[in-house]
């Protein structure tokens, strides 16, 4: 009778502990912070690497799945040059359209991105253009933003959207994503300054969002970084949202571009030991400083919007900051320590996403994938060297 109860007893505890076990093993895989929000192990799947054979650099900015074609540029001696490209790396088209002529833009090439239905949106200073994939002028018109910006090497995605899918004309941004248009000279009201900024075709008319004040930045902070603090964000064209953040900035802010609404904001928990909590402004005391009085701060690089309602945050640890320097601030990227943080629409679903190879992102790709640029900046290569990853939960 004793040795049935042991028996039955041992069996219990077994039971328990493979419970317990099991538990430990899952908590491992899903942290849950402070809010109740659950936090994921993810990780990036390289699916597919190509090469792009080119003496100068490629920068890949989207990508049309109809025709599994990608949009780019490359800066030459004799200025940037628009490139199409197939999932092969193979180019299809490269051309410089600044000039002149009938099918060409005066300024400087700001924005690039495809149509809807394949079509190329090129987006200068002062105007708009809209290229077939022959690169010929299909439609252009002339606008006025507030500031108007001169991107003289680079170029980013041109972000829009329509509020009637009906019509032709098209609603965007003024300002490219990782471009400033903030100096301390500029700004006459610190409270009165918002971040971001909207061109309407059809009113010409412009509308801004979300007041400097507040969001984390300080006046104080503002006029040290200047020129480095920018808008970062992505707009979601098929749903009209706008999901936006900062450089320098704990929070990512969500809006109804139809209603022209604040409909969510997230904090951003970074793994960087020198981030501000999110709740705290940004001011030169409460900063994390290296021995020598360096501030140090993580840094917003791009927002992806990828599908099922979620999107992507990349950012660089540990940027310093000089404070001492004069007029405005002396920064230093730690180059090629981008991570990713996963989100819903909601909160938070993973802790920093490590980018393998030294990559940067590019642009997001169908199936929740990314497409990642891999440098070596030990080596002068002839080519320039692109992976796809796919986002999984490990």
């Amino acid at each position: 009778m004793n040795q049935s109860l042991i028996f039955r007893g041992n069996i219990l505890i077994s039971i328990l502990l493979f419970t317990v076990s099991a538990s430990f093993i899952s908590c491992n895989k899903i942290l849950e912070n402070s809010k109740n929000e659950i936090i994921h192990s993810y990780r990036l799947e390289k699916e597919h690497e190509f090469l792009i054979h080119s003496l100068t650099s490629v920068e890949i900015l989207d990508y049309y799945p109809e025709e599994k074609i990608y949009l780019g540029y490359t800066y030459t001696a004799n200025g940037k040059e628009i490139l199409l490209l197939d999932e092969s790396g193979k180019i299809l088209l490269q051309k410089n359209k600044q000039g002149e002529g009938p099918d060409q833009h005066s300024a400087n090439l700001s924005c690039l991105a495809f149509s809807e239905t394949g079509d190329i949106w090129a987006m200068t200073s002062v105007e708009i253009l809209l290229y077939d994939k022959n690169l010929k002028v299909k439609k252009r018109f002339k606008y006025q933003p507030s500031n108007i910006l001169h991107l003289y090497t680079i170029s980013k995605k041109f972000s829009y959207f329509k509020k009637d899918t009906s019509k032709s004309d098209i609603t965007f941004a003024t300002i490219p994503t990782g471009t400033s248009r903030f100096n301390p000279q500029s700004i006459r009201n610190f409270n009165k300054a918002k971040l971001f900024e909207l061109y309407d075709q059809k009113s010409s008319s412009i509308s801004e969002f979300s007041f400097l004040s507040e969001r984390q930045i300080t006046d104080e902070f503002l006029g040290l970084v200047g020129g480095f603090y920018a808008p970062i964000y992505s707009i979601d064209a098929k749903s009209s949202k706008l999901f936006l953040t900062s450089t320098f900035d704990g929070e990512i802010t969500i809006y109804d571009l139809l209603k022209e609404t604040l409909i969510g904001k997230i904090s951003i928990k970074y793994e960087d030991p020198s981030a501000v909590d999110s709740s705290s402004k940004l001011k030169l005391e409460s900063m994390s400083k290296t021995p020598d009085g360096w501030l140090k701060s993580p840094k917003n690089q791009s927002i992806h919007v990828l599908e099922n309602g979620l999107f992507a945050i990349e950012y660089i640890r540990e940027v310093l900051i000089n404070p001492g320097h004069k007029n405005t601030a002396e920064i230093s990227e730690t180059i090629y320590n981008n991570r990713l943080i996963l989100f819903n629409q909601k909160n938070q679903l993973s802790n920093d996403i490590i980018i393998p190879e030294r990559g940067i992102i590019m642009t997001s790709l169908p199936g929740n994938r990314l497409l990642v640029k891999l440098v070596n900046p030990d080596k002068e290569e002839d080519f320039t060297r692109f992976t796809i990853y796919r986002i999984e939960i490990i």
